[in-house]
This record gives structure tokens, C-alpha cells and sequence, in this order.
């Protein structure tokens, strides 16, 4: 199942990308996001950390030249430290349940990041999200209607 939504996301990536000239924040990332789509604290997560991390890249772009290569590794650094801070700092108890409002993996914000700062935030966004639901439509299609808990 997992194999089939990494598999998905990529294809639907690249079409998406030839079709619309948009990334949904690197070619990979919709499948691993599809795969979390019932938990909303962690995709909410994803987002609040990426646009951090998205931030922080703007803002040290005006003072360096950060570009290409430069600007990949920057917020893949940038966004895996936030991930890391967020696995261990945001997370809720209450009496009926436990929110992690972490990020999903740590090397996706930083990639979210990195194509955002290259086509805009909300841009790139939008095409994530248009893709991690077609890419989990499509899984459970393949698997006869069955809502899929990967977790």
C-alpha cells in the first residue's frame, strides 16, 4: 500500500508538473502526505513548519545569495531541525486523546520550503494538496473502497 501512494504520487507529480508547470513540492512528497491524510494535527504540522521554514529561507536570502544547490540544502537543514523540534515539542494531551502537531517525516518541509521560495507558498500548497487526495482517492480505489489507516 505504501509502495502503490509513493508510486502514485510520483506519476501524478510529473504529470501534474507537465501539465500545470507547478511542483507539489518535489515529486515525492504527495504520496508520503496521502499517506497521512486522516490525521489532520500532522499535516497540519507539515504546514505550519514548512511556511516556517519557508520564511526563515526568505529571510536569509537577503542576506546571503542563496539559490540552486544553496537553497536546497539550506531548508532541508533548516526544515529538519524544525521537524525534529516538533516531534518533541508539540504535542497535546488531553483526557481523550494525544495531537502531535509534528511534522510528517523531516526532510518534507524542507522540500516544501525549497519549491515554494522557487514557485510561492500558496502555489505550491495548493498543488500538494490537489495531489495527496487524488494520490489517496486512487489507493482506495485500487483497494476496493476500504478506507486505509497506514498508521
Amino acid at each position: 500500500m505504501i509502495e502503490l501512494s509513493i508510486t502514485l504520487g510520483i506519476v501524478l507529480s510529473l504529470l501534474f508538473i507537465e501539465a500545470f508547470g507547478l511542483a507539489a513540492g518535489g515529486v515525492i512528497i504527495p504520496g508520503y502526505i496521502a499517506l497521512q491524510l486522516t490525521h489532520f494535527d500532522h499535516i497540519l504540522g507539515t504546514i505550519v513548519i514548512s511556511f516556517f521554514t519557508f520564511l526563515i529561507l526568505k529571510l536569509i536570502s537577503k542576506f546571503t545569495f542563496l539559490f540552486g544547490r544553496r537553497q536546497m540544502v539550506v531548508a532541508l537543514l533548516i526544515g529538519t531541525l524544525l521537524s525534529i523540534l516538533s516531534h518533541h515539542l508539540f504535542i497535546i494531551n488531553t483526557a481523550q486523546d494525544t495531537n502531535e502537531f509534528s511534522a510528517v517525516g523531516w526532510v518534507i518541509p524542507g522540500l516544501i520550503a525549497h519549491w515554494s521560495a522557487k514557485q510561492g507558498y500558496v502555489k505550491t500548497i495548493a498543488m500538494l494538496s490537489l495531489t495527496s487526495v487524488i494520490v489517496r482517492l486512487a489507493v482506495i480505489v485500487c483497494f476496493n473502497g476500504a478506507m486505509i489507516d497506514w498508521n
